[in-house]
């Protein structure tokens, strides 16, 4: 083989390899933005950004930022009083539509205002607006079992890599489809079949079935935020707690079905 052929067989190697990087790139991106419009809260959560709700509510909507001349800084819609302006799911719908719900109008002397958004998006944007600020509002949060159970997250910092009330949807490179799954998606069914492999999940940070499966625990090995291994530091009843919410939040979707087509 001369040295020409020798060149242009690596060239044509190094190019073949550059094409599967940037198909396996295409394919992760394309993953990433279906699990991005799986749910109508990680579609509003893009809403959310677009409309530039983050630059005053706060990174995810969870830190306000300080207003002259008004009483209170601009709220987080996670704190004490974001919720003592919001009573319903209609009051929210009334803040983003019109600035300001009945019963609070805007402070005189603030300077910042909340913008009134009517006719900047779809009815189906603004209901996924809606149930985007619901979730981190925690807003109509479980009770009995279900109520410890969301506890026990909160405790454990679950919220942290899988979203508020775990409905998704943080980035995650190195895995299967390139972020950390939401607990009300359909990842959820084929990740955790059992509430036994849920307790491997959190007491090993890996299944018995994943582990057993050569392909399913490279992926689990390769991502750069793995589920960690709690061990010990959780207890039975907090397994069991934990189970309850997540089957609450399952049951209980936040906003319409996701939209086809």
């Amino acid at each position: 083989m001369t040295a020409r052929l020798r060149l242009l067989t690596w060239i044509l190697a190094l190019l073949a390899l550059a094409e599967g990087a940037a198909l396996g790139f295409l394919a992760l991106r394309s993953r990433w933005q279906r699990g991005a419009e799986g749910t109508p809260v990680q579609r509003g959560r893009q809403v959310a950004e677009r409309m530039g709700c983050f630059g005053c509510h706060g990174p995810a909507g969870g830190a306000g930022i300080p207003n002259p001349g008004a009483d209170e800084a601009v709220p987080a819609w996670s704190d004490g009083t974001w919720m003592m302006y919001n009573d319903k799911e209609e009051d929210v719908r009334a803040w983003i539509l019109d600035g300001h719900a009945a019963g609070h109008e805007p402070e005189p002397e603030a300077l910042l205002k909340m913008p009134a958004f009517k006719g900047r998006f779809t009815d189906a944007e603004l209901d996924d607006l809606v149930a985007y600020v619901l979730t981190v509002m925690q807003f109509n949060p479980p009770e009995g079992k279900a109520g410890e159970g969301r506890a026990v997250a909160e405790k454990l910092g679950c919220f942290g890599c899988h979203g508020p009330e775990g409905r998704g949807l943080h980035g995650n490179p190195g895995s299967l489809k390139g972020y950390t799954p939401a607990w009300d998606g359909d990842d959820y069914a084929d990740l955790v079949r059992s509430p036994e492999e849920l307790r491997q999940w959190v007491r090993n940070g890996i299944t018995d079935r994943f582990r057993q499966n050569p392909a399913a625990r490279r992926f689990v090995e390769g991502e750069v935020v793995r589920m960690p291994a709690y061990g010990d530091k959780v207890s039975d009843a907090d397994l069991a707690a934990l189970q309850a919410y997540i089957e609450w939040v399952r049951s209980h979707p936040r906003g319409a079905a996701p939209r086809r087509g």
